[in-house]
């Protein structure tokens, strides 16, 4: 019985290296095809950035290396994404292909809250506490200074307890974090508050209501310690 398989099995061996033979040179051929097709087909013909209107459009043509007429399957959209990120002013990017030859990238942009002073030098900063670059602090005339180690880390938590009081909010100029801790805070005409470590809504609760209708105090009083709870403490100017 052996004697007669050994043919067949020496026949099937023969047809599954000539099979086999053939997938590989037929795989080797339409690879080498496809590669010169690539090379060639799919072009970038428009490259499409929304969302973004700090950054302008050649600054993110610039760093994200993508180049019209170069095959759109040639970049790494992940590369392109990191690329872009890396940009200080950017939050986040998404990037697609639109094919045949269309790249669209979004764009996320970081929003200022206010201005950081650090060794006197000033620089915007978002709501994560992100380092801007001081390129747009000029027209920004609108966001607090806030001064401190890790004062930027903080920002975000004080400004959305004072945004509960928006008479208060209006008036705030400066805020100084406070061996890390705490914050004083300078609104109107110079008056100092200086807020507890926590339970800053229900010290700022107390603030706006010992405060006249606009949220302002008399001329005469230099500042304000809410640190002791249920205890206003005010010290008036030195005459």
């Amino acid at each position: 019985m052996l004697r007669y398989l050994v043919p067949v099995i020496k026949s099937n061996t023969f047809l599954f290296a000539v099979f086999s033979g053939a997938i590989f040179y037929a795989i080797q051929f339409h690879s080498s095809d496809f590669l010169k097709i690539g090379n060639s087909e799919f072009p970038i013909r428009k490259i499409e950035f929304d969302g973004n209107e700090r950054v302008s459009d050649v600054l993110l043509l610039k760093m994200s290396g993508l180049r019209h007429k170069n095959n759109i399957f040639s970049y790494s959209l992940d590369d392109v994404k990191n690329k872009l990120e890396s940009i200080a002013w950017i939050k986040s990017v998404a990037v697609q292909r639109k094919l045949p030859d269309t790249v669209y990238v979004r764009i996320a942009e970081r929003t200022p809250i206010a201005i950081l002073q650090s060794k006197y030098k000033l620089y915007l900063i978002d709501s994560e506490g992100k380092i801007l670059e001081n390129d747009g602090v000029i027209g920004s005339n609108n966001l607090p200074i806030i001064v401190g180690e890790g004062a930027e880390k903080e920002t975000d938590q004080l400004l959305r307890c004072l945004d509960k009081f928006p008479k208060i909010r209006k008036q705030l100029v400066f805020a100084v974090r406070v061996g890390r801790r705490r914050w004083n805070i300078k609104i109107n005409r110079g008056v100092t508050v200086k807020l507890p470590e926590s339970g800053i809504t229900h010290s700022l609760g107390i603030l706006e209501e010992i405060s006249d209708g606009n949220g302002f105090f008399s001329d005469d009083i230099d500042a304000i310690d809410l640190r002791i709870p249920d205890r206003v403490i005010v010290t008036k100017k030195s005459k």
